[in-house]
């Protein structure tokens, strides 16, 4: 959901993060109007002053993984797998074999990356001006559609929180069940509903962060995913023997769709055997290494102004699906 419709904020100190030069991310925005600050007198007056402001991820974060293929492995192994191929920023060589173990293993640095951004959420949830708190609400699906639950009142607290796109869900549970059966709609149900108009995005790590039936609502472009880069510019490179690069990996973020992420990368060779302790842990061999730097920022809690419909507002609304029979 981050990377299809989080792409709205405005970071402030983007090009000295593309640089590798700073690591702090810096986010600029500004309240919109409220009608206190209307006048009623044909005047030349100004109380208008446009303001910046900047917001700061408290909490960059960051996942690598490593790779290591011995000589004695890449002996064993296909012809194929010796063939070099050249990949990511600036262009960089390594063996098939590499290249092909780091596609399989990277599920593992997405699951973390994602695992880290549910946690951060948890304790993110905007004010839902439809309650005027920021404690999950309880909406039942399933049942007879009525005006005070389910799908209706979720639409209704969009409304409320002048969400005026499509419905955007990050769940699990009941609420991923109700749009899968939504979906398969084809016309009209027996109670004359067509389909309803939202989006959910499964995922099941939210089950053990969140809670199990527990989803967000999320407006677009208050949200986002931030990531940078440290192996670019004058930091990328061959230094030491050890080459420095950035290399985009697909990322599947829905049905089939993809996105890329651009991730740092280290390769290097290990001229001796690696002992711990005495025992002998890795032979010599290549050793690649790939992480990510990134970032979750929520609009800030003065988003919008004191007096605003949508004071305390971040754009991200937290509820509890419950599963009601007929």
């Amino acid at each position: 959901m981050l990377l299809e419709h989080g792409a709205n904020a405005d970071v402030v100190n983007l090009d000295a993060l593309r640089r590798g030069r700073e690591q702090a991310i810096k986010v600029r925005y500004m309240q919109r109007g409220i009608a206190s600050e209307v006048t009623n007198i044909d005047d030349c007056s100004t109380n208008i002053v446009p303001a910046w402001e900047e917001s700061e991820i408290e909490r960059t974060m960051y996942s690598k993984i490593g790779l290591h293929i011995e000589d004695d492995t890449m002996r064993q192994l296909q012809n194929e797998a010796h063939n070099k191929v050249a990949v990511g920023a600036p262009p960089s060589e390594m063996y098939l074999a590499l290249y092909q173990t780091l596609r399989v293993k990277l599920n593992g640095l997405i699951q973390d990356i994602n695992n880290n951004l549910l946690i951060e959420q948890s304790t993110a949830w905007g004010v839902n001006a439809a309650y005027g708190t920021h404690n999950p609400q309880t909406l039942d699906f399933g049942g007879n559609m009525n005006m005070s639950n389910g799908i209706i009142k979720l639409i209704l607290d969009a409304q409320r929180n002048e969400i005026a796109d499509q419905v955007i869900v990050v769940g699990n549970g009941v609420v991923n069940a109700y749009q899968i059966m939504n979906s398969m709609k084809t016309g009209h149900d027996g109670d004359g509903y067509p389909r309803a108009n939202f989006r959910v995005y499964n995922d099941i790590s939210s089950m053990s962060i969140w809670g199990v039936n527990h989803f967000g609502v999320f407006a677009k472009g208050l949200t986002a995913f931030v990531g940078f880069n440290k192996n670019v510019g004058t930091f990328a490179g061959e230094k030491s023997g050890h080459v420095f690069f950035t290399i985009p990996v697909p990322v599947d973020i829905n049905n089939g769709e993809l996105s890329t992420l651009l991730l740092d990368a280290q390769l290097f060779y290990d001229t001796c055997p690696i002992w711990e302790n005495g025992v002998k842990v890795a032979d010599r061999g290549y050793r690649l290494l790939v992480g990510k730097s990134y970032g979750l920022w929520n609009a800030p809690s003065n988003m919008f102004a004191a007096g605003d419909p949508l004071a305390g507002h971040n754009g991200s609304l937290h509820y509890i699906a419950r599963d009601v029979e007929l």
